[in-house]
């Protein structure tokens, strides 16, 4: 039975992919959306040969019973969300490049894909064709020796029409997401690596977008990369890689057929230069089968475009976009939407909640850090997750990113009409200013940043051993007694300081610490990962804990990373740092300093035969062992990737006993 197409979106690729699909006997083409009933029929007019079911809207065509999979040909700034929310109703995905605006909205639909089981594949049909296999291949058997450096151009020069799809900034426009994104995704694939350096040089027109521009890439061992792109230039749109023993060149990299099918390219070696050819069905017919065949045996992603592929490719283009300074408006905190809002789902039950003193909402057990953050669209797609995931626990700062944090969140709330059904943690007088008279101070700037009248829970982010806590405590209860803050707490105070702050708040008939936030993991610090910060591990820490109740919401709850494979790396000594998604990554300086000793490592060793034992992963065990305290516990995590998410929710489920405790404990 051959996979039945609807086509999303009218315009012309979308017609040139609807005649491959009528040359593929493993593919049908039986219905197109459209954005009125008009554009629809229009469409179809043009393949009379056909009943397809024309739907004026894309909604209805997603909704067809009729049809298997999609083909998703909108601007680039709708792929993500027409993309899930056809993935969402079941439906196999193929999205034309690139595939999301950015990495983040990438990531969303290939968790949407993971997530209902469904193929998903970005259209960068040139991959999938005999001349690129074919010169992978080459290149890989050693053909032309070692890579040393690479050229590819894809630009050409388009009438400026401020309102065209081109140079449009609302509708994400330039060079680099309409063309270069195939320069960029051939030298990956020829370096078989990523890059570990993106510098840049464009030009950025009267519309805010880039007209013309051109990357440097540096890979590992020496290996470089020069790409260019345009929609303002003609550039020759060929591609070379040079290598050691000879080089490899492609007249036509990007639509490598001729009027008679035939493609070629040539290569020298020393002073021989031989021409490689063949025949080969059309470029996008190709593409179509390349999916048909993967669906019909059960796959969800592509073995040569596949999920992580895009991902990559993603990455570096926010890269090279952020080194020429070209962001559109879209993406901006104040006018970003994301690919859920309007969509979003109520929230489920997936992540367990628990309660604050004196805070009358009940508070998710797993807290949302937001500290980490490297733009509104990698916020509102982590955020949005948690959200349905039945999370509304945030954990911010006055001081992160320079107040950028409490802005997306203040952003991504409002936008979504949620305020009140989430939990805000602020947190402000953090060293050198942390005097009760700051508090009032920078509480005035948080709220107009998070763009509300309250926080629900404050912290104070240092304390000052020079201050006594009668002064600290009078000071939060005015901002209780003034409606700003609901409850409040200290993050990483001492025992005796938090004993005495509470004393003194008993003594007076006020409201005292209802939480804590200090460092609490299965792996205990060597020394402060920063500077004035102090953890809850002591015995007597948490005995107090568990006589008071008080709740402990610990900061690197999951020990940076020590739980991962990649601290597996480290400490085989094959590690490198990991791929930058976000900010504050853990390094491998950090690793070790912080969290390398004998005691930690037998920690490890313990929660990798827990792990086994529970068929759950080393860092979930890890997780549990501090949501399974006798005093609660509501550990900030730090995701960086919705996997990471879905990682740490899935520690809920663990019910470790207390023997696994004491064993992890080293008792």
């Amino acid at each position: 039975m051959s996979l039945r197409w609807g086509i999303l979106a009218t315009g012309t690729i979308g017609k040139t992919y609807a005649k491959a699909l009528i040359d593929s006997p493993a593919n049908t083409l039986v219905a197109v959306g459209s954005r009125s009933a008009e554009g629809a029929q229009a469409f179809a007019e043009t393949f009379p040969d056909l009943a397809l079911t024309c739907h004026d809207s894309y909604t209805g065509l997603i909704n067809d019973p009729q049809v298997d999979a999609i083909y998703i040909s909108t601007p680039h700034t709708e792929h993500a969300a027409w993309a899930m929310r056809a993935m969402q109703a079941g439906k196999h995905v193929l999205c034309e490049k690139p595939m999301g605006l950015n990495h983040a909205e990438s990531m969303a639909m290939v968790t949407c894909a993971a997530r209902h089981n469904v193929f998903l594949m970005e259209a960068f049909m040139y991959r999938l064709h005999p001349q690129m296999t074919t010169i992978v291949d080459l290149i890989q058997s050693g053909e032309i020796g070692e890579v040393r450096h690479i050229e590819a151009q894809f630009g050409y020069h388009a009438a400026f029409d401020a309102d065209s799809r081109l140079f449009a900034n609302h509708l994400a426009g330039g060079g680099i997401m309409d063309v270069g994104c195939y320069p960029m995704s051939f030298a990956r694939a020829i370096a078989g690596s990523e890059p570990l350096e993106i510098a840049a040089h464009g030009q950025l027109g009267a519309t805010g977008i880039d007209e013309w521009s051109t990357a440097l890439l540096k890979f590992e061992n020496g290996l470089a990369a020069q790409i260019s792109t345009a929609v303002s230039l003609n550039l020759t749109n060929e591609a070379t890689v040079y290598g050691s023993k000879g080089s490899i060149h492609v007249p036509n990299p990007w639509l490598p057929l001729d009027d008679k099918q035939n493609w070629s390219f040539s290569i020298k070696r020393g002073s021989d230069t031989e021409v490689i050819s063949g025949h080969s069905e059309g470029l996008y017919t190709i593409e179509a089968d390349h999916v048909a065949q993967h669906i019909a045996a059960g796959n969800t992603q592509s073995d040569i475009l596949s999920w992580q592929e895009s991902l990559h490719n993603a990455l570096a283009l926010d890269q090279w976009r952020k080194a020429i300074g070209l962001s559109y408006a879209i993406e901006q905190p104040g006018s970003h939407r994301g690919p859920l809002l309007g969509t979003l789902s109520k929230p489920d039950n997936r992540i367990s909640h628990g309660s604050v003193a004196n805070l009358d909402k009940s508070v998710a057990r797993l807290v949302m850090g937001c500290d980490n953050q490297p733009s509104m669209s990698h916020a509102s797609v982590m955020w949005d997750d948690y959200f349905e995931a039945g999370g509304n626990c945030f954990d911010t700062a006055y001081i992160y990113g320079g107040g950028s944090m409490e802005a997306l969140l203040g952003h991504w709330h409002t936008a979504r009409g949620i305020r009140e059904d989430i939990v805000i943690i602020g947190k402000g007088a953090h060293t050198p200013d942390n005097f009760p008279h700051i508090i009032s101070k920078e509480l005035d700037i948080s709220l107009q940043r998070l763009q509300s009248d309250y926080v629900d829970i404050y912290f104070l982010h240092r304390d000052n051993l020079d201050v006594p806590v009668a002064e600290f405590i009078d000071a939060l209860n005015d901002e209780v007694k003034a409606g700003r803050i609901r409850t409040f707490g200290g993050s990483n105070w001492s025992l005796e300081r938090v004993r005495e702050a509470n004393n003194y708040a008993a003594s007076k008939g006020l409201q005292g610490f209802s939480a804590i936030s200090n460092n609490f993991s299965l792996a205990q610090m060597n020394e402060p990962i920063w500077p004035g910060t102090e953890d809850a591990t002591s015995e007597a820490y948490r005995d107090y804990l568990q006589e008071t109740q008080i709740a402990l919401m610990p900061w690197s709850s999951q020990a940076r990373g020590f739980f991962t494979p990649w601290a597996g790396q480290v400490i085989a000594d094959s590690g490198k740092e990991n791929l930058v998604v976000t900010s504050v990554q853990p390094t491998i300086e950090e690793l070790k300093r912080v969290w390398f000793s004998q005691d930690n490592f037998t920690r490890r060793d313990r929660a990798g035969e827990l792990a086994e034992k529970y068929g759950v992963e080393m860092i979930n065990i890890a997780l549990a062992y501090v949501l399974t305290q006798p005093f609660p516990t509501f550990p900030l995590i730090g995701p960086r990737q919705l996997k990471e998410t879905d990682s740490c929710i899935e520690s809920l489920n663990i019910n470790l006993t207390q023997a696994d405790i004491d064993y992890l404990n080293l008792l």
